[in-house]
C-alpha cells in the first residue's frame, strides 16, 4: 500500500507551500504603558508595497481553518511508515512448502489470507509470498483429498479378516491379502483390476459363496525360479501353472461357463518372498450363488472315466493356447505333439473301458473323431516351415468339434456349459492373464 504524506485537514495553504508550521499564538490581553519615545526625524517615505496576490488553494486543504486536532485514528503527528515484510505471509509461504505434513496447508492457507488483509491495510512486503503461500497450499489440500477420496473408493468393504467355518469356508464376508486366497472363496473382482497395475488392490472382500459373486479362488502354486524371471515369463508360467490347480479343484471344466484368470507377483512382491500365482475362475456376471467346486465322489464311475480320459487333450491344447506369438517353431510343434500324444491316450482309454450300451454309440463317434484329429495334429507337428504349420494346424483345430464331445458327455449326464466352457474357453483350461499384483515389502 502506498502512503501519499500531505496536508493535514486544517492548514493554510501558505505553511504547506512552504513547508513550515504553523505555531498558534497566544492573544494579547492587555496593554502595559510604557515611557514616552523621543521624536525622530523624518524620513523619506519608502515606496508602496504591492500587495502579494494570494496564493491558490492546495488541493484538498480544509477551507475552514486550522485545528490543532490530527484526523482521527492516527494519533498525533502522521501514521507511522510501514516497515519489513509481513511475518503471517512468510509462514504461509514456509507452511505451503511443508504441506505433505496434512495440516500445515490449512493452517498457510489462513495464514496467507490473513497476511492479505494486512498488508493491504498497512502497506508491507510480503504480497507474493501470501499469494505464493495460499496457491501451494490450496494444490496440498486438493491432493490430500484426493487421495482421501481414493482410499475411500478402493478400500474392500470390510477391512477385518473374514469369518471360517472349520473347514475353512467362508460364512462371514472380510478382507483377504490377494496372495493368501483360500481355494473356494468368493468374492466379485474389483472393477479394473484386470490389465492394470493398481497397487491399491491388494485385497480383495471375500464372502460366502451363496451371496451374489464373478470369481472363485480355485487354489495356487509356487513358481520354480530363484529369481524374479520378469513380467512375460510369469504370465506364460502362471497360466500354465493354473491349468493344472483348477483339474484338481474341478473335475469338469466342461461345465462350468468361466475362464481361469490369475494373479502373479511383480518385481516388489518377488523381492519381498511372494514366489507363487494364485488361480481363480472368473464368470460372465456377478450372479453366481453357489460353489463350483465338486469333489470327485459327486461323480459316477463312468462319468470320471470320460472326464480322466478326456482331460489330457484338454490340458494340452490349452497349453497350446497359452504360447506367445514370439514362440519358436519348434515350441509350437512340441505343443502340437503333445496334443497328439493326448488324443492317442484318450483313445486307449475310451476304446478299454466298458461303457453302457446306451452310451457306447456316443463314445464310438468320439473315438473315430479323435482318431482323424490324431492324424491330423502329428502331421502338424512335423510340418517343414512356418506357413505349413499354420496351414496344418488350422486344420488339426477343426478336427476337434465339440459336437461329438458334448454328446458324449449328455449319455452320461455330463451337463456341458452352454457357452465359454463348453470347450472354447472352461474345458479347453485357456486363460486370461492379469496384471501383477502388487504387495509391499
Amino acid at each position: 500500500m502506498e502512503t501519499e504524506i500531505g496536508l493535514a485537514p486544517n492548514e493554510s495553504s501558505r505553511s504547506a507551500e512552504s513547508g513550515t508550521e504553523s505555531t498558534p499564538v497566544t492573544p494579547v490581553t492587555s496593554i502595559t504603558p510604557v515611557a514616552p519615545v523621543a521624536p525622530v526625524a523624518p524620513v523619506a517615505s519608502a515606496p508602496p508595497v504591492q500587495p502579494v496576490p494570494p496564493l491558490p488553494a492546495y488541493p484538498g486543504a480544509n477551507p475552514y481553518g486550522y485545528q490543532p486536532y490530527p484526523p482521527y485514528g492516527y494519533g498525533y503527528g502522521y501514521p507511522p511508515q510501514p516497515t519489513g515484510t509481513n511475518g503471517f505471509a512468510i509462514a504461509s509461504f514456509v507452511l505451503g512448502i511443508c504441506g505433505f505434513a496434512v495440516v500445515t496447508p490449512i493452517v498457510g492457507l489462513f495464514f496467507g489470507l490473513f497476511s492479505l488483509s494486512t498488508i493491504k491495510r498497512t502497506g508491507q512486503k510480503g504480497k507474493g509470498l501470501a499469494v505464493s503461500g495460499i496457491v501451494l497450499s490450496s494444490v496440498w489440500i486438493a491432493a490430500i483429498a484426493a487421495l482421501v477420496t481414493i482410499g475411500l473408493v478402493t478400500a474392500p468393504d470390510d477391512v477385518s479378516p473374514p469369518h471360517r467355518d472349520a473347514g475353512g469356508n467362508v460364512v462371514g464376508k472380510g478382507a483377504v491379502p490377494i496372495f493368501d486366497l483360500s481355494p473356494g472363496d468368493c468374492f466379485t473382482l474389483p472393477p479394473g483390476l484386470m490389465g492394470s497395475t493398481k497397487s491399491a488392490a491388494l485385497t480383495f472382500t471375500v464372502a460366502p459363496c451363496s451371496t451374489p459373486h464373478d470369481s472363485e479362488a480355485v487354489g495356487s502354486s509356487t513358481l520354480d525360479e530363484d529369481s524374479y524371471p520378469g513380467a512375460d515369463a510369469l504370465r506364460a508360467e502362471g497360466a500354465s501353472h493354473c491349468i493344472d490347480v483348477l483339474n484338481q479343484y474341478l473335475p469338469d471344466t466342461g461345465a462350468v461357463n468361466g475362464r481361469i484368470e490369475f494373479v502373479y507377483p511383480d518385481e516388489q512382491a518377488w523381492g519381498a518372498g511372494v514366489h507363487r500365482v494364485v488361480c481363480f475362475l472368473q464368470f460372465p456376471d456377478a450372479t453366481l450363488t453357489r460353489s463350483v467346486h465338486r469333489d470327485r465322489s459327486s461323480y459316477t464311475a463312468d462319468q470320471l472315466s470320460l472326464l480322466d480320459a478326456t482331460r489330457p487333450v484338454i490340458t494340452t491344447v490349452g497349453r497350446l493356447t497359452l504360447l506367445p506369438q514370439s514362440a519358436s517353431l519348434a515350441d509350437q510343434e512340441q505343443a502340437a505333439s503333445d496334443i497328439t500324444t493326448a488324443l492317442r491316450g484318450e483313445i486307449t482309454a475310451l476304446t478299454t473301458e466298458q461303457w453302457p450300451a446306451d452310451v457306447q454309440p456316443a463314445i464310438d463317434t468320439l473315438v473315430a473323431a479323435h482318431t482323424s484329429a490324431a492324424d491330423l495334429w502329428a502331421q502338424t507337428a512335423s510340418a517343414p516351415g512356418t506357413a505349413t504349420f499354420q496351414d496344418d494346424l488350422r486344420r488339426a483345430e477343426d478336427s476337434l468339434d465339440l459336437t461329438d464331445m458334448v454328446a458324449a458327455r449328455s449319455a452320461l449326464g455330463l451337463a456341458s456349459a452352454t457357452s465359454g466352457a463348453d470347450g472354447s474357453t472352461g474345458s479347453t483350461g485357456s486363460t486370461g492373464s492379469t496384471a501383477p499384483a502388487q504387495q509391499s515389502a
